[in-house]
């Protein structure tokens, strides 16, 4: 299926988020496997952090597209990922071991981060957008207006002339 088997299969006895928030300091080292939606990409000098907003996972590990979430946890992945691609709104399943807090605001609110170190994650494939939501794809690309899109022959060629020796 192309999810890694860390992925996909949660540890033994994984902590929800839930759990883990209101008191960190006992599952400090835990294995836990978290994912839900990319909220912030900040790349830092040794590894990439990522906020997510968590979401329930499905059997196979997949954030589920649901209203509700247990919360915000920050996640540390041990190198640069690019933050076009990891980008706000993506799906992400990480799994690792839980490495305390961060406290960031949320709006005014100081709300505690529960941090997991990463030793696997899976970027979910992008939904399928509905067309009727997005403007069609040539919306932002820039060549569409330009004529040599459109008209490829719309400028005669110069003929090219072959010299002979």
């Amino acid at each position: 299926t192309g999810v890694p088997v860390n992925i996909r299969e949660a540890p033994a006895e994984s902590p929800s988020l839930g759990t883990v928030r209101e008191n960190t300091d006992s599952f400090q080292s835990r294995e836990v496997r978290w994912g839900g939606d990319i909220l912030v990409v900040s790349n830092q000098e040794k590894f990439t952090e990522l906020t997510v907003l968590a979401r329930p996972l499905s059997k196979n590990g997949e954030p589920s597209m649901t209203d509700g979430s247990p919360g915000r946890f920050i996640a540390h992945i041990p190198t640069f990922i690019d933050p076009k691609e990891y980008a706000a709104g993506r799906s992400i399943t990480v799994r690792g071991t839980v490495a305390g807090t961060e406290t960031r605001n949320v709006g005014d609110y100081a709300y505690v981060h529960p941090v997991v170190k990463a030793s696997d994650w899976y970027l979910w494939p992008k939904p399928v957008e509905r067309s009727s939501d997005y403007p069609p794809w040539w919306y932002y690309d820039p060549w569409w207006y330009s004529p040599w899109y459109h008209y490829p022959y719309y400028y005669p060629s110069r003929p090219h002339h072959h010299h002979h020796k």
